[in-house]
């Protein structure tokens, strides 16, 4: 297949330890691939675009490993040869990739990730950039998968190699076996030493919700004549830990705690909830 590549965590790094083994491992399989990837981590950000920015698009040479230094590319951009860094979030990526090099109408699939990090409950879900990039290829006509690799722990090269070659695998038989009205698939892969044999099962997305938790902190006491407020980022995950602890079989969060691949099937849009009778009419009485 060829395959366009987008993430959220930038160009292999300590916070992208997984995306190069992956295309790798694409590659070994005979895959062909085109990357356009941030220039540096961009989590949490989901489908945002810049709105009124001028994105810049570098070419680089592709990296090999974590601890390789980026090289500008040596001569003008070639898909084939050089990767796309842009200072923009991955559905920006997304559009740069299919609409600007040179490859939209060729590609059969579009993944975003791996993700350095699970991406299941609403939780995360929503407000993944992983899971953004495709629902941003989603809603531009392609098939697109969100790859997550669930820890954020150092991983053994023995457990990141098979946690690679069982995602291109299953990426593989997921696109040969399209399932209808599916518009992407949000999976979900635990590092895990069963990790070859550990079953993969479809799942629907579990339904957390903040209750305790909180994304930010109060900033450092300053003083501030006008009374401004700072507030730090400081993720208070207790909430995503509870969920998963009684998530029910069938739910993605279930899977992270059960050995399990998750596999999402989703659609591009904000599904409708079950009503009746007459919808309310706003009507002004004077």
């Amino acid at each position: 297949m060829h395959i366009l590549i987008v993430n959220d965590d930038g160009p292999p790094s300590v916070s992208s330890p997984y995306f190069a083994p992956f295309l790798a491992a694409l590659h070994a399989a005979g895959h062909t691939t085109v990357v356009v990837i941030p220039d540096r981590p961009l989590s949490w950000i989901a489908k945002a675009h810049p709105v009124g920015k001028t994105l810049t698009a570098t070419p680089y040479l592709p990296m090999v490993s974590a601890h390789e230094e980026r090289r500008p590319a040596d001569g003008p951009y070639d898909p084939t040869k050089h990767w796309l860094l842009v200072d923009g979030p991955p559905a920006s990526c997304i559009q740069l990739g299919l609409f600007h090099t040179g490859s939209g109408s060729a590609f059969d699939l579009v993944i975003s990730g791996p993700n350095h990090g699970r991406n299941s409950g609403a939780l995360h879900t929503l407000s993944s950039g992983t899971v953004g990039g495709a629902l941003e290829a989603a809603l531009c006509g392609r098939r697109a998968i969100a790859l997550s690799f669930g820890s954020k722990e150092v991983q053994t090269d023995r457990r990141i190699t098979d946690a690679c070659l069982r995602s291109c695998a299953l990426v593989e038989e997921l696109a040969r076996e399209w399932a209808p009205g599916v518009e992407l698939y949000s999976v979900n892969v635990p590092m895990i030493d069963s990790l070859t044999t550990c079953p993969a099962r479809y799942t629907k997305v579990a339904a957390n919700r903040w209750s305790k938790g909180s994304l930010f902190a109060p900033g450092e006491t300053q003083d501030d004549t006008e009374g401004t407020l700072r507030f730090r980022w400081a993720p208070d995950l207790a909430d995503v830990h509870r969920s998963a602890e009684v998530s029910e079989a069938g739910e993605d969060l279930w899977c992270s705690l059960n050995e399990s691949i998750s596999v999402t099937p989703l659609k591009a849009n904000f599904a409708a909830a079950q009503t009746q009778g007459e919808a309310p009419q706003g009507l002004l009485v004077r």
